[in-house]
């Protein structure tokens, strides 16, 4: 199939990578001149605007950063609605709230544009293994249409409801992840300010009952601090933060401990971290109780 595909960061670039050594014909769209260099390397063909893309593909994908730039680049002038034929089908992968995705799909219906919400879970690693975990919301026939294409992209593939649900469901796992992350700092801190050894707590943790596949992911990078060029960080956990407790304003719903969470890593990210990976908020803990280097610990266990 042709293919358009919006957004090759570094979760954009290895998905569409995967479509390409699939055999398919993908054409590229990104703000960035060298990622559109890496892409056209990988075999694929680039447009000037997402309006180009969709008006040379049969489907169009984008994966982007938020609320306004899904806006702009599927409902502006230059937008993939502008150059999407009737018969189009336009998925969007991107974290963003329900309601932006709900105005897309509204403004995708009048075009006989066929709009899909699919959201992904997983690593850049999983991305460029194309073992990502996807899955989607809207009419099943076109879930049933793009399905064989999703597969190139992900492991597990899903189809979990109408309408936005797959927004709703992504912000539930960006939650979980948010405050997760920063529930094990603070308990981590906690620890070794009470003398104990930061990996033999991970290592205790894992295996007991409180283990996951989360704390399993995770273990070696808090063992090693290797906090340092992450595959997601700070920064990209607070603006998914925001999106949640924008959407549970609109809802009504009240999330004291994502408000913490989020409040956490505004602190982090006003000490210069926040392009450090998400369990690096250790270090924000570490710091309110005093023990703002590893050889700390030691000392205040003496």
């Amino acid at each position: 199939m042709r293919i358009g595909f919006i957004g090759l960061g570094r979760m954009g670039l290895p998905m569409a990578g995967n479509l390409l050594r699939a055999g398919h014909d993908v054409i590229g769209c990104d703000i960035a001149p060298a990622r559109l260099a890496t892409f056209a390397a990988l075999g694929g063909r680039s447009a000037a605007t997402p309006a180009a893309a969709a008006a040379a593909a049969d489907v169009t994908f984008s994966m982007l950063l938020n609320d306004a730039v899904l806006h702009a680049v599927a409902c502006g002038p230059d937008g993939v609605l502008a150059g999407a034929r009737p018969g189009h089908i336009y998925a969007d992968l991107s974290t963003v709230t329900p309601a932006a995705s709900a105005a897309v799909a509204a403004q995708a219906v009048p075009r006989g544009v066929a709009y899909l919400c699919a959201k992904v879970s997983g690593s850049v690693g999983l991305a460029e293994q194309g073992g990502l975990t996807l899955f989607a919301s809207g009419p099943h026939a076109t879930f049933d249409t793009l399905a064989p294409l999703f597969a190139h992209m992900a492991r597990q593939v899903r189809h979990v409801g109408a309408a936005e649900a797959a927004a709703t469901l992504k912000l539930v796992h960006s939650l979980i992840v948010g405050v997760y992350s920063t529930m094990l700092g603070e308990a981590l801190a906690f620890g070794e300010r009470g003398g104990l050894d930061l990996a033999t707590m991970v290592d205790v943790l894992e295996a007991g009952p409180l283990g996951s596949r989360q704390l399993t992911l995770k273990a070696p990078v808090l063992k090693a601090r290797a906090f340092a060029a992450p595959p997601s960080d700070i920064d990209t956990a607070a603006k998914d933060m925001d999106l949640i407790l924008e959407a549970a304003r609109h809802a009504a719903t009240p999330l004291p401990l994502a408000a913490m969470a989020r409040q956490m890593m505004a602190m982090a990210q006003a000490h210069g971290d926040g392009k450090r990976e998400i369990y690096a908020i250790l270090e924000t803990f570490e710091a309110l109780a005093g023990l703002t280097a590893p050889c700390a610990i030691q000392d205040t266990a003496a």
